[in-house]
């Protein structure tokens, strides 16, 4: 199904922000292609876990961060 321009503008609120959505997430995959491949993502998630179990004393709390953002403003 094809829209013209004035069709899709006047659609209602909620259909335009699915089609927004959409877009977007169409745009993103465009631009990242594989650069964020599954295969990336799970091999981060490796690294940062590893770095957790190995070097515990890294680790900071979420209120610790929230405190440092608030010794910031």
């Amino acid at each position: 199904m094809g829209y013209n321009r004035d069709e899709l503008l006047n659609l209602p609120v909620e259909e335009k922000l699915d089609l927004i959505e959409a877009l977007w997430d169409r745009i993103d995959n465009d631009l990242l292609g594989d650069k964020i491949s599954q295969k990336n993502i799970e091999a981060e998630l490796d690294r940062r876990i590893d770095e957790i179990t190995n070097h515990p004393e890294r680790v900071i709390s979420w209120e610790e961060v929230k405190a440092k953002m608030k010794m910031r403003d």
